[in-house]
């Protein structure tokens, strides 16, 4: 099948599901591109419940040696899919959520998500049925939440470091610090350098790391850049966090900022609620809200915020569930397309 799909198209793309076994068997220039990687998907989530990253970093670094060190052997990577339960299921602490995607996207190999899970939905496995795995999800009850889900967010956010930065496909793997719970690695390509650090315990943790090549990083997630000193690197990374850093003074694209506002260690819930600006004659309409006129891109939060709520309400009654929808969606970005979606 490969030397025909070869011939046929060259970018053709084969894989395979495997539980078990010597993944190499099953990946090479003869076979598959790639195959499921089990190991990591049960090293993922098992290191976090039970405060143990070595299991992971074991994981990690037995697989890497199948591939002669070099990384040849792209798995593709999951912590949950059509035959296993939800990772917010699965995580006795939902707050490690996001460490266990940024090592998803980080780690050496093609990260995967199961639909629904960038929203932290849940599903357990059942003796005899597996619908609760597969579940159909509504358009009606989901098209809005992809604008303000803080998972969602983040799992977006995800997509496009690993998009725009090559080390964290292509690079080489190299540990750097690990403990019970906390773990750093770097990962090199072509010049670039990226150091991911997370941390699963409840209190923030500060690393120093040596051998990092480079003088200088930024933190793509709050844009600081860190200065080394004598070939080493320190970093506070919060607790049930992670942080991902690259070589260099970046210009942190607008597209990695995480609101001040989204609550980085728990997910689960923003810290802060915006309410709109009432209007003098506010009082005969509690969803009459100042609406200026100005382009979207220029307003502020709690302006986009009272203009999505004049747009609901020229389409009929705005509930009390609606404005708390609106007012919990604090991200700039994700408030000008909703309001853009208005016809």
């Amino acid at each position: 099948i490969r030397r025909t799909a070869d011939e046929v198209k060259s970018e053709f793309w084969l894989m395979g599901e495997v539980i078990h076994g010597d993944y190499s068997r099953w990946v090479n220039e003869s076979t598959l591109h790639s195959v499921t990687n089990y190991h990591l998907h049960k090293a993922l989530y098992s290191g976090h419940n039970d405060h143990n990253y070595f299991e992971i970093a074991h994981t990690v670094k037995r697989l890497y040696d199948l591939s002669g060190g070099v990384g040849k052997l792209k798995l593709y990577n999951f912590v949950d899919n059509h035959d296993v339960e939800r990772i917010y299921t699965k995580l006795n602490n939902k707050n490690h959520y996001i460490p266990v995607h940024i090592l998803l996207y980080t780690l050496p190999g093609i990260p995967s998500v199961y639909y629904g899970s960038e929203f932290g939905i849940e599903g357990r496995k059942e003796r005899g049925s597996d619908y609760s795995l597969r579940p159909e999800l509504s358009y009606e009850e989901y098209k809005n939440l992809i604008n303000y889900n803080p998972r969602c967010e983040f799992t977006r956010l995800l997509n496009c470091i690993k998009r725009d930065y090559l080390a964290l496909s292509y690079g080489d793997y190299k540990e750097l610090q690990l403990t019970n719970c906390q773990f750093a690695f770097l990962r090199s390509y072509s010049g670039q350098n990226a150091v991911v650090a997370v941390n699963n315990s409840d209190s923030e943790y500060t690393f120093t790391l040596s051998d990092c090549g480079m003088d200088v990083y930024t933190d793509l997630l709050n844009g600081n850049c860190i200065s080394s000193g004598d070939g080493k690197i320190t970093v506070n990374v919060a607790g049930n966090g992670g942080t991902i850093l690259v070589s260099g003074k970046v210009k942190v694209k607008e597209a990695y900022e995480i609101p001040d506002d989204m609550n980085l260690t728990d997910i689960q819930v923003c810290k802060e609620e915006y309410k709109p600006e009432i209007t003098e004659e506010g009082h005969k309409n509690d969803i009459e809200t100042k609406v200026v006129n100005k382009p979207y891109e220029e307003m502020t939060v709690s302006e986009l915020q009272a203009a999505i709520l004049d747009k609901m309400s020229k389409n009929g009654p705005v509930t009390e569930q609606m404005k708390k929808d609106v007012f919990e969606n604090v991200y700039h970005n994700s408030l000008i397309n909703w309001v853009k979606s208005f016809r």
